[in-house]
């Protein structure tokens, strides 16, 4: 069994591939994009039963917009990520320090400190690992940032969090 580590530190940046990836899991889990994905969902199914009708023109505006919607929208997405990234708060380097007590970040001169029992969840996505705080702020850390580390850092998390509110899988794609 490894040994496990008292204290994990990580220097992160957010990309447009980490940023994207979670404004698309906020967006798609919450009300909004359960509705667009109906939506789309709908307007397929119109489309079908249209293009079996044979009623051609209203076959195609009907695939259109659920196109729109199934591609459209994340392309919105993607679009305003990359007007994001040229922010200063999403390049600059914050340092996140795992310890017993909980998630220390340190960005330029600020400080934050999150106790282990103020974490709600934690949720791990394709390439990034999430962690909200009570205020429902959120965490997003690259799991290619965190190297050889994120193994460790998720046994501290699961060790440190409520069983209920922790969606993490151990294996990750680390590319």
């Amino acid at each position: 069994m490894e040994k496990e580590k008292k204290e994990i530190r990580a220097q992160i940046t957010l990309d447009a591939e980490a940023i994207t990836e979670f404004m698309m899991y906020q967006i798609y889990t919450g009300g909004a994009g359960i509705a667009v994905l109906a939506l789309g969902a709908l307007n397929a199914g119109l489309a079908v039963a249209f293009g079996i009708r044979r009623e051609w023109f209203m076959m195609l505006l009907f695939a259109v917009f659920a196109l729109l919607l199934f591609f459209g929208f994340p392309a919105v997405i993607k679009n305003r990520v990359s007007v994001l990234q040229g922010q200063k708060k999403f390049v600059k380097p914050v340092e996140y320090i795992f310890d017993q007590e909980g998630i220390r970040t340190m960005a330029a001169e600020r400080e934050k400190r999150v106790p282990w029992e103020n974490v709600k969840k934690a949720v791990s996505r394709k390439h990034i690992l999430i962690l909200y705080d009570e205020k429902k702020h959120a965490m997003v850390l690259p799991i290619s940032q965190l190297g050889d580390d994120y193994g460790a850092a998720v046994d501290m998390i699961t060790a440190h969090v409520p069983q209920a509110a922790v969606s993490i899988r151990k294996s990750q794609d680390r590319r």
